[in-house]
């Protein structure tokens, strides 16, 4: 589900069918062999690969005949909390591209300690490469928590109106209170 939100936001910035794809045991034979088309034909320019697909030769024999820019190991943290036993093909992925066709390799994650930072880079033959930290604190934003009362989204809602034109994020649990609560909003 989260290669194709992935996806889905991709292609909503682009006019182009097709942009963005992802490659994983969700797609039948047709939405396979579409998405091998829009590659093939240049249309795509982003394609999300589940490690447990990147192992098919099928897939690998594929990926050796198109051009590829670049690799980026989204969520890398997996290769060493879940490639050691329950998801090993992410300890595979070095392997695989190197069988595919060596290209430079970028490696992202939010939740990594400097021993997962360690494995993943020498996992992706990368001890040497830059590495690039940030702060989960951000100066330009304000949190606040609030705690949780029966009046919940009439207190929301008096919160929001007194902050004028400022912009705000309002979490939910689930996506029916999103579209609950984004009901109430345009009402209010």
């Amino acid at each position: 589900a989260l290669m194709k939100n992935q996806v889905d936001a991709m292609r909503n910035f682009s006019e182009e069918d097709g942009v963005a794809h992802f490659l994983n045991s969700s797609l039948n034979k047709q939405e396979i062999e579409k998405v091998k088309q829009d590659i093939v034909s240049g249309k795509t320019k982003l394609l999300y690969v589940a490690p447990e697909s990147l192992t098919k030769m099928e897939n690998i024999d594929f990926l050796q005949n198109v051009p590829i820019s670049f690799y980026a190991v989204d969520e890398a943290h997996c290769i060493s909390e879940w490639g050691h036993d329950f998801r090993p093909e992410y300890r595979r992925i070095k392997p695989i591209i190197n069988e595919i066709g060596p290209r430079p390799v970028v490696a992202l994650t939010a939740t990594a300690t400097p021993k997962v930072q360690h494995d993943i880079q020498k996992t992706l033959g990368m001890l040497d490469a830059a590495v690039f930290k940030s702060s989960f604190n951000r100066s330009n934003l304000y949190y606040e928590v609030r705690k949780k009362t029966d009046k919940v989204d009439k207190e929301i809602i008096k919160y929001i109106l007194s902050q004028g034109t400022k912009s705000g994020i309002v979490y939910c649990l689930s996506r029916k209170k999103v579209d609950d609560f984004a009901q109430i909003l345009q009402a209010n």
